[in-house]
Parts: C-alpha cells; sequence; structure tokens
C-alpha cells in the first residue's frame, strides 16, 4: 500500500487525535498507531529521550515485540536511532542485513528482523525529546524523501505533544505536593489544640496519599497536655516496644537519607507482617526540627497495591517536615515557619505555572498575535490558549476562574486542560463549551466556577464563531467602519451548573482586530476606587489601531500601570490580542 499523502483533512485528523488525548501513555500509542498507518510500516518506535542517562529509552512500540522493547535502552550515537540522536538529522536504512550502522543487538535481543527503516528527530522548542522511527514497509517498497517528509511532521507533532503533557503531568504531581500542603496549612489556621491537629494530619496523609495505614509519633515531648502518638488502620500491637524497636533499630543509618522503606520479604518486614503490621510494605520517615528528632510519620499498604514510588517520598518527606513545623509551632504559638514554606511552595508553583502556559506564535497563516499574563499573586487563575484546527482554522480561547491562589490555579489547570480537549473535538463553540461545563462541574468538587470566552477563526470563509460562559464583553474593531462591536452571548460560567450556551457568527475583513481579555484589565483600580473601565480600554485600542499586537499590547499595559499608580493589584490581567488578515 503506498504512503498516504498529507490531505489537509489527514493534518486535521492527526492533529484532532494527538490533541484529544488526556495522559501520556495513550498518547504515545496514538501517535505509534498513526505512524503505522500513516506510512503502512510493520511497526513503529517511540524512543524517549533520557537527558540524565544520555541515552533513548524504547517506551513505546507498535507491532513490534513491545515487551521485549520496553525499557531497552540506546547509547547516543549507536545504531540509526543513536546517529539521529547525535546528528539531529534524518536517515533512512532500505538494506538493513547490510548496513553496519544498524544496532543488531536490539533485533537478537528481542528476535526480530530488520528489513528497512526510518527515523527522524522528535524537537520541540529547541529541545529533544527523542526519536520516532517506522520499521519494515508492509509491500517491501524503500522508504524515500517523501516519507521523511511526512515522518518528520509527525514527530513534530509527536514532540509538541509529549512535551506540553509532561509538563501537564509535572505541574499536576506538583499541584498534588502544593494540595497536600494547603489542606493542611489551611486548616491549621483554624485549629486551636494538638488533638485536632494530629486527627487532620492523619486524615489528610490517609486521603492523599490512599494508604491503609498512617501514623504519627513524636518524642521528647515535655509540655503537658501534648498527644505523643495518633494512628489510623495501625492496631495498638504497632506502639508495641519490640515492634518499635525493630523499626527503629537502624534509625541512624536512614535519618539523614530521610526515608526508609521495608519490604514484606525482608528480615524486619517479616516480624514485622507476623505482627500484623504491615502487609505489602511500609515507609518510615523522620520528623525532624533543625536536625532534632521530634519523633516518625509511618504509612504501609497503598491502596492499589503498588510501591512507593519517587513522587510518594517526595509528597510524603515535604508532609513529614510541615508536620513537624506544625506540631513544634503548637507548642511555642508560632506560625512563621509555617508560612514560610507555604510562600516557597507558592513561588515554585508560580514558575511552573508560567511554564505551562502555550506559547502562542506571532504569526499563524494569516493571523498575528499577541499574549500577555500576569497573575495579582504568585499564582492566579487566569489562562489562554490557542488550539489549530487546520492550515486555515484555529481557536482562541481566554478565561478566568474565580478566587485566588492555590484553589484557583488548581482548578485553572483542570478547567484548561477540559477546554483544550473539547475545542478539539467538535467544530461548534456552543457544543464545545457545552460538554466543558458537563466535564468541570463532574470533576471539580471545589465549588468554584470559570468564565471563558472562545473564538473559532476560520480565514477562508473570513468568519469568525463564538460563545461566551459568563464572560465579560470582549472587543472587535471593524476596520472597513472605524467601530468597535462587543462580543458576548448567552452563557453562564463554567462549574455552576447545566445550561444553554448561544452561538454566534460573524464576517470579518482583513485589518479587523479581535481583543480578548479578563476583568483584570477594566478592572483595574486606582488608589481612589476607580475603576479602569471598557470606555478607556477601548479609547487605548482605537489609539493604536493600526499598530502590530506586541504595540497594542504594551500600550495597554502602559495606560493601566499609570492608571492605578501605586495601588496594589487586585485581580489577574491577560490580553490575547489576534490581527485578522
Amino acid at each position: 500500500m503506498p504512503t498516504k499523502q498529507l490531505t489537509l483533512r489527514l493534518i486535521s485528523d492527526i492533529a484532532s487525535r494527538i490533541n484529544s488525548t488526556a495522559d501520556l501513555e495513550t498518547l504515545l500509542s496514538e501517535i505509534m498507531g498513526i505512524t503505522r498507518d500513516v506510512l503502512d510500516t510493520e511497526g513503529s518506535s517511540l524512543l524517549l529521550y533520557d537527558k540524565e542517562q544520555d541515552v533513548l529509552v524504547f517506551n513505546t512500540t507498535s507491532g513490534l515485540k513491545e515487551e521485549s522493547l520496553s525499557n531497552l535502552t540506546v547509547p547516543r550515537g549507536k545504531g540509526i536511532a543513536g546517529m539521529v540522536l547525535e546528528t539531529l538529522q534524518p536517515e533512512i536504512v532500505n538494506d538493513a542485513a547490510n548496513d553496519p550502522r544498524i544496532f543488531k543487538a536490539i533485533d537478537q535481543t528481542v528476535g526480530y528482523v530488520t528489513r528497512n527503516l526510518i527515523c527522524v528527530p522528535m524537537i520541540a522548542q529547541g529541545e529533544v525529546q527523542g526519536v520516532l522511527e517506522a520499521v519494515n514497509s508492509q509491500d517491501g517498497r524503500e522508504f524515500n524523501q517523501t516519507d521523511i517528509r511526512i515522518l518528520r511532521y509527525l514527530s513534530d507533532q509527536a514532540a509538541i505533544a509529549v512535551k506540553n503533557r509532561l509538563l501537564i503531568d509535572k505541574l499536576n504531581l506538583r499541584a498534588n505536593e502544593l494540595n497536600c500542603l494547603y489542606q493542611i496549612s489551611n486548616a491549621l489556621s483554624n485549629i486551636q489544640n494538638s488533638e485536632e491537629f494530629m486527627d487532620l494530619a492523619v486524615k489528610t496523609i490517609s486521603e492523599v496519599l490512599q494508604v491503609d495505614r498512617v501514623a504519627l509519633k513524636f518524642e521528647k515531648i515535655d509540655q503537658k497536655g501534648l498527644p505523643r502518638s495518633k494512628s489510623k488502620g495501625f492496631s495498638d500491637q504497632y506502639l508495641d516496644e519490640e515492634v518499635q524497636t525493630t523499626l527503629f533499630a537502624d534509625r541512624s543509618d536512614w535519618m539523614n537519607k530521610g526515608f526508609k522503606i521495608i519490604t514484606a520479604g525482608s528480615p524486619q518486614g517479616i516480624l514485622l507482617t507476623q505482627n500484623g503490621i504491615f502487609q505489602h510494605s511500609l515507609m518510615l520517615l523522620p520528623i525532624l526540627k533543625n536536625k532534632e528528632w521530634l519523633g516518625a510519620l509511618a504509612v504501609s499498604d497503598k491502596t492499589s497495591r503498588t510501591r512507593f514510588d519517587e513522587m510518594d517520598i517526595k509528597i510524603l518527606r515535604t508532609l513529614s517536615n510541615q508536620v513537624g513545623e506544625a506540631y513544634r509551632a503548637l507548642q511555642v504559638k508560632i506560625q512563621s515557619d509555617r508560612l514560610k514554606n507555604i510562600d516557597r511552595d507558592m513561588q515554585v508553583a508560580a514558575m511552573i505555572q508560567k511554564h505551562s502556559l502555550p506559547i502562542i506564535p506571532k504569526q499563524y497563516s494569516l493571523l498575528e498575535f499577541d499574549t500577555y499574563y500576569q497573575a495579582s499573586r504568585e499564582i492566579g487563575g487566569d489562562f489562554y490558549d490557542m488550539v489549530i484546527h487546520g492550515k486555515d482554522e484555529v481557536s482562541c480561547i481566554i478565561a478566568d476562574v474565580s478566587g485566588k491562589g492555590t484553589p484557583a490555579a488548581l482548578f485553572m489547570e483542570l478547567s484548561k486542560t477540559v477546554l483544550q480537549q473539547e475545542v478539539s473535538k467538535t467544530t461548534s463553540t456552543k457544543e464545545a463549551l457545552t460538554r466543558a461545563n458537563e466535564m468541570i462541574q463532574d470533576k471539580s468538587g471545589f465549588l468554584m466556577f470559570v468564565t471563558a470566552m472562545l473564538v473559532r477563526i476560520n480565514m477562508t470563509k473570513k468568519e469568525i464563531m463564538f460563545s461566551s460562559a459568563g464572560h465579560n464583553l470582549q472587543i472587535l474593531y471593524q476596520k472597513k467602519h472605524h467601530k468597535i462591536q462587543h462580543l458576548s452571548g448567552k452563557g453562564q460560567p463554567m462549574g455552576i451548573s447545566n445550561c444553554e450556551f448561544s452561538e454566534h457568527t460573524m464576517a470579518y475583513l482583513p485589518g479587523d482586530l479581535l481583543v480578548l481579555y479578563t476583568d483584570g484589565v477594566t478592572e483595574a483600580m486606582n488608589s481612589k476606587e476607580e475603576l479602569f473601565s471598557e470606555e478607556r480600554l477601548e479609547s487605548v485600542v482605537l489609539s493604536h489601531i493600526n499598530d502590530p499586537p506586541e504595540i497594542i499590547r504594551q500600550a495597554i499595559l502602559q495606560k493601566v500601570s499609570e492608571f492605578i499608580g501605586d495601588a496594589e493589584p487586585h485581580d489577574d490581567i491577560t490580553l490575547f490580542i489576534i490581527r485578522l488578515n
């Protein structure tokens, strides 16, 4: 079967299949399936780049011996894949049996015969993500430069998708940790005694880490009335002297490491399992203050029956530190250390959140773009996004989550992911918001909501389709009439309840301008508690109407800054400016 042509319809289908995939494992499998289908090969492989070890890892394969290839590595410069990693240039091998560059150890390991292959690098924003290769054409044809162009297109799509998904996964994992800290810290502010603190700590750790058993045990507590231990799931046998001696016999060996994992088959584990302390694995973490031992946190038996991984350790270490700080704070009534820890984590969250925003190109096809986002606190709830449907059609999103700080940031990431998925699945802005609203209601549980404006731009028809989820009026400047049209629509904020969204279509002419913004712009307040207002915003836009989007954005921000003066910003500011050509 010949190689498929990269038609606009196929490109759109590929982009839709990639962008609608929610998790990394499914995404990689989808990329493999697309590669095999488009190039008509027996198999395909995606090797991710492990930067620390400087090797390629067989992460996902399709049509090959998946189990045998799983997690095999290819060193830089070794074999075709290693050469592509080294040179970042595509390679074609049409006579693998007689090509000395072939890494034959892989074929020998998995019992597979490579006849021919094609391999290209996966690069996103200047960073190598891995390599993508297709193996053995179905009809025995030789690979050529057309195949290179097709595979490069697929690798570009895959690299961006993988980079974005890894970034989202990293953010979600970090958000998990921050959420743990937020739950404990937020509740501690209302706790009046240590009994409440111990109950909260044990309950939160159990729920967030999803473990059967949690125990806190403190030592050297001199102040009368402070409890020494609290547990959930552990029997009274946990505090037995023989059990405690077994648990902490080698305390000095692992205290500085920060944790210790005991498995059921180890010498210590056999004795502890016989006493009913745990069944699968147990982790101990020290609770320290200025390197002084305060006590220990013990968790055992994840409900999933899987092993404790690096992220579990990281979260538990952070939690054990937080528990120690909070427990000491109860003794001396000092909250400063707890607040400093949270502030540090919030700064890290702000950095991760900033990098999670999409990089919008200055130009795509006939459109020119410029974007801006500034949170009023360390982290915020505004966001923007763009979904590419094809060569001549894109969707632009701007949204504002209710509230501030960590809850708004977490809810923002959920809303952004859901909106991006739903917008890529349908041609209707109304239907996209309706589906997104249903999913946000189903998944959030935060009693929060998000306003949004969704604009779909068709450059062939010179037409925009838009729907609003309770968002403020947006600006469309019509050059022919030299006037501003306001974009709005029926629909309430998403996350509150089921509702009906309206859908509107308008024609545009080259030179028209879209200014999408959140109310942090128009409701920016000066020291006299006056608002910047829609009128001032429109005046700035009209005075710079023929300038590029970047200049218009700079002018808006300068006027807002001059208006508020020394007043503290009270809301996030977000702009998404699009010149329609």
